[in-house]
């Protein structure tokens, strides 16, 4: 029988050393050389969240992005996963306790347990089961009033207005390009011109547009000044639940100023809805297949 403790939540509950996927044919092992990392968007202000609890947290991951680092090659990519992702979902109960599993919205994992750690686990579990048994290593989500901190502790982050957001902010002109400083950040990741999928795509094609000029931001810092990593770490800690500590958030920022970022992937899939009308996206699984193989995996060796 397993122990109390080996019952609470784990974001390593696969047996790595035994992950393997076929794949036309071929037999892929799971690489060893990589580190995860799930950063999660929640739709809440610092403000909003009041004490932990497990029967009121309505704190849904809006932005779902993880890092996966190669230390082999010393470059970093990303996969960016649609909130409304179906996939099945452990349920929670009083005390962080596995109660049952549902297929739901991926971005509706954050909602069971407390709001905390037990939350963000919940959702690398529910990423991992997703993405057929690959590992969540780490995870870091952030409150909304996070990101303008970001945004302007880099400088403000410019990017080139593709669609008309004046409903947002005045300056959101389409064919313009803006500097986002303060809350326009926030304004400009979360704007969303329509109900439904076709809006989460659009603001999802938004949110990655505003992270590849924010990281480019974010390097030159890191080049400037050997410090910054810190600073960074110590100004948003308030508004950010992890299982890493300050020090190795800023480590992780120092580390990738030598590694090169590549690409952003997300994987193709349908939509539909709900008989209440909420939207449903369904991951082609042979693109998910392909995108977990092509990023996680090596060929096994005969």
């Amino acid at each position: 029988m397993r122990s109390e403790e080996a019952e609470l939540l784990s974001a390593h509950d696969v047996p790595i050393e035994r992950l393997t996927l076929s794949y036309e044919g071929q037999e892929y092992v799971l690489r060893d050389d990589l580190d995860t990392y799930l950063f999660l968007g929640l739709d809440k202000y610092q403000s909003q969240l009041g004490n932990p609890n497990y029967f009121l947290n309505n704190q849904q991951a809006d932005f779902i992005f993880l890092m996966i680092v190669d230390n082999s090659r010393k470059t970093f990519s990303a996969l960016h996963l649609n909130r409304d992702t179906m996939t099945e979902v452990i349920q929670l109960g009083a005390g962080g306790r596995r109660v049952g599993r549902s297929v739901m919205q991926l971005c509706l994992a954050h909602t069971y347990g407390g709001g905390g750690r037990d939350s963000c686990h919940n959702t690398a579990l529910a990423v991992t089961n997703l993405l057929l048994g690959v590992p969540v290593d780490h995870y870091l989500s952030i409150t909304m009033d996070g990101i303008p901190i970001i945004n302007d502790l880099v400088g403000g982050v410019t990017v080139h207005m593709d669609d008309d957001l004046t409903y947002r902010d005045p300056s959101f002109v389409k064919g313009k390009d803006i500097r986002l400083v303060g809350q326009q950040a926030l304004s400009y990741v979360r704007a969303r011109e329509m109900e439904g999928n076709e809006g989460n795509l659009q603001r999802m094609e938004r949110q990655r547009t505003y992270i590849s000029a924010l990281y480019g931001k974010l390097e030159e810092k890191l080049n400037k000044d050997d410090r910054f990593g810190m600073k960074l770490a110590s100004e948003i800690a308030d508004y950010v639940v992890s299982d890493l500590i300050t020090d190795e958030v800023a480590a992780l920022a120092e580390k990738l100023k030598d590694y090169r970022f590549t690409t952003i992937y997300t994987i193709e899939g349908t939509t539909g809805q709900d008989e209440e009308e909420h939207t449903e996206f369904y991951v082609d699984e042979e693109d998910l297949k392909r995108v977990v193989i092509q990023l996680f995996f090596n060929p096994a060796k005969t």
